[in-house]
């Protein structure tokens, strides 16, 4: 490299370093790792299995402010649009009202673009589903998240899929998706059968999707060891933050 290149190289670092911080995201691991269980709040208008979820009056601002009030520790925020009403505009949105809070981008997510998209739209984590993806695409698209310095949620439905998923490298944080895809029916014996054989030495964050609708159920995921909680209908559409 010439002497002028290496000059221009040092300064461009210098450079990089600040866009970089102005990308920087706070960490959904970290959020985590707080002691006690913790509740990702979701931001979810609909779904396949019940339809519209969010009301014509509802106002994602005061959504958030109470998840915000009642301690949660990331947001969890649905960008598909067919089945889901999602829009980038509710994430980048979250981000901006709560800086401080974490934001997963809960998509379905196949292609690079989708992850890149995610750093740009202010995503702290993306998720990517063992279930649609193969083994290469799973790995390279983590890869690729963690190149952007994105956190990665691998979700997994079932054995085979926990397999596949301790196979990509670095893993670090592990969603467990309690809803049957074919009937969409959800119990929290899924977690409860494959929390046990997730290797402690690994050291990855393990976070509870779907089926979650009382305090008891706080409580006996809590019980066996899971970090977090992922809840979206359960906390749009009731008091599960705030009982009376």
């Amino acid at each position: 490299m010439s002497n002028i290149l290496h000059k221009i190289k040092l300064e461009r670092e210098k450079q990089l370093s600040e866009e970089k911080k102005i990308l920087s995201k706070p960490s959904l691991i970290k959020a985590l790792k707080k002691d006690g269980i913790q509740i990702i709040g979701e931001i979810k208008r609909a779904s396949p299995s019940k339809g519209t979820i969010a009301k014509d009056t509802f106002d994602i601002e005061k959504q958030l402010d109470y998840y915000v009030k009642n301690n949660i520790a990331a947001f969890s925020i649905l960008t598909e649009n067919h089945f889901f009403k999602g829009q980038n505009e509710d994430l980048t949105f979250a981000g901006k009202l709560h800086p401080e809070i974490p934001v997963l981008r809960k998509d379905f997510i196949f292609d690079p673009f989708q992850v890149a998209q995610a750093k740009f739209i202010g995503a702290s984590a993306v998720l990517l589903i063992v279930k649609m993806l193969s083994d290469i695409e799973l790995i390279n698209l983590h890869k690729l998240a963690l190149d952007l310095e994105l956190e990665v949620l691998v979700e997994i439905h079932n054995e085979e899929d926990l397999e596949r998923a301790l196979r990509i490298p670095e893993i670090k944080l592990l969603g467990i998706n309690n809803r049957n895809l074919d009937t969409f029916e959800t119990s929290l014996s899924v977690t409860e059968n494959l929390f046990p054989k997730i290797p402690a030495g690994k050291d990855i964050t393990i976070i509870s999707e779907s089926g979650v609708h009382t305090q008891e159920d706080l409580k006996s995921l809590e019980s066996i060891g899971v970090d977090g909680v992922l809840i979206g209908e359960s906390l749009m559409k009731s008091s599960l933050l705030n009982p009376k």
